[in-house]
């Protein structure tokens, strides 16, 4: 009898906290109800309510109401992935592309699985982008592998790793030719016309200059033992390898007729070769230089946005550096700073000096009413972009065209001198300066 009572209990206790489940159910579905209704009363609420009969007040909904929800809910599931897509994408829309290559799946498809001889896939996908690339007809859009990349990089960016000197290779032996200026070379004592032995375990003169700058470059550790040969003497040095910035610009002092004329001898457009130029120029008229002489020939360019800065030092404000034209619709671009420079200057030139070369000579010429000396420039009047891929390789293409401050295109005409001026066959013989008719001549123009 008392094993019954107390089954009877645990039943009742049983029963009563089903009871209690049953109301916290209804109490909580009260409180959604409520809830619900506060939210219908607002404008989104009736909205939403009006769409997806979510707000009815009731437990089931009829089988048409779900068929429409279900439809509602995928139309918008598929344009909410489809927002996504598009984001992660970067705007691009793959589905058009790939009806637009499908030709190019298919061929590859067919050589890859059906050609029977061994395919070097790597191989197909270059050959199809420079095939691209160059069926575009335009000589300076073009697409550079990932070797051809890294070296354009670095080329540009002015900068790369290493020590810091120049060297060559001459009577079987490789020999410094110039050391750059606060570069680990200069700090560890490396002079011009050292003779360099050996790099760690390398013979300098068995691999050679090419072999030996690749092993400073990229395979040596940090911490570089070398041994050079000076005055017959043999020297160990410890050079600690480090981002190096390669001098672009160089420059010095002419006294001529009387007067202090700077010159400054600009070699690529790199995004090094601002800083650099101004520091120079203040070093120079820290000498109290009364004219400049600004030397391109045979540089074919770099950035816009260096020889934006380099005109901005010299121009006045407001004087127009260049303009840019694309669709029909021009952009003119002003200095906008408040330095400027009243003494006279030219700019020496030749064949070889393209682009922001160009851009440099046209302004100093159309804008500061300055010299151009030399021959007709190469004659780009056409401006890139760079885009990086994901393997490291690039394509660059053009986007716009530029003109001179007067609205002149140059493109395949080049830039008339001032004074026309073409290099003596002597120079070519014994290349001395008193030699370069070009550059005593702009030296002569500033400074009469």
């Amino acid at each position: 009898m008392k094993f019954d009572s107390e089954n009877k209990k645990i039943d009742d206790s049983k029963q009563i906290i089903k009871k209690e489940r049953e109301k916290i159910k209804i109490q909580k579905k009260n409180i959604r109800k409520k809830k619900m209704k506060n939210l219908k009363k607002t404008k989104l609420g009736s909205i939403l309510s009006k769409v997806f009969f979510i707000f009815y007040e009731k437990d089931n909904y009829s089988f048409s109401q779900v068929f429409v929800i279900i439809i509602v809910s995928l139309i918008f599931g598929a344009f909410a992935c489809l927002s996504l897509f598009t984001i992660l994408s970067h705007g691009k829309n793959y589905f058009r592309l790939g009806r637009e290559l499908s030709k190019f799946y298919d061929v590859y498809d067919v050589l890859v699985d059906n050609y029977y001889g061994n395919i070097d896939k790597n191989k197909l996908v270059e050959a199809a982008i420079e095939g691209m690339v160059s069926s575009v007809g335009d000589e300076y859009t073009n697409y550079s592998d990932v070797k051809e990349a890294d070296s354009f990089n670095e080329m540009l960016s002015g900068k790369y790793e290493g020590i810091g000197c120049t060297i060559t290779f001459k009577d079987n032996k490789v020999s410094v030719i110039s050391v750059y200026d606060k570069s680990p070379a200069m700090k560890a004592g490396i002079q011009e016309g050292d003779i360099i032995k050996t790099v760690d375990n390398l013979v300098a003169s068995e691999v050679g200059v090419t072999k030996l700058a690749n092993y400073i470059k990229t395979e040596a550790t940090k911490e570089i033992m070398m041994v050079v040969i000076r005055d017959k003497e043999e020297i160990s040095l410890t050079l600690k390898r480090d981002t190096v910035e390669m001098p672009v610009v160089s420059g010095k002092v002419y006294t001529i007729n009387d007067k202090k004329v700077g010159y400054i001898d600009i070699e690529l457009f790199s995004s090094v070769v601002a800083n650099q130029f101004k520091d120079k120029l203040l070093e120079l008229e820290s000498d109290g230089i009364q004219a400049l002489v600004i030397d391109v020939r045979d540089n074919n360019g770099g950035y816009l946005s260096e020889v934006t800065d380099i005109l901005n030092y010299l121009l006045p404000k407001g004087a127009t550096l260049y303009q840019v034209q694309r669709d029909n619709k021009r952009e003119v671009t002003k200095d906008k700073t408040g330095e400027k420079r009243e003494y006279p200057i030219a700019v020496v030139t030749n064949e070889n000096s393209a682009s922001a070369s160009e851009i440099l000579e046209a302004a100093i010429k159309e804008s500061y009413h300055g010299y151009v000396v030399g021959i007709k420039t190469y004659g780009k009047g056409t401006m890139q972009q760079v885009k990086k891929l994901s393997d490291g390789s690039l394509v660059k293409y053009t986007t716009q065209n530029w003109l001179t401050p007067d609205g002149n295109w140059i493109n395949d005409k080049g830039i008339t001198p001032t004074n026309q001026v073409k290099l003596d066959e002597e120079y070519y013989q014994n290349p001395e300066e008193k030699n370069d008719n070009q550059l005593q001549t702009a030296l002569n123009l500033v400074s009469k």
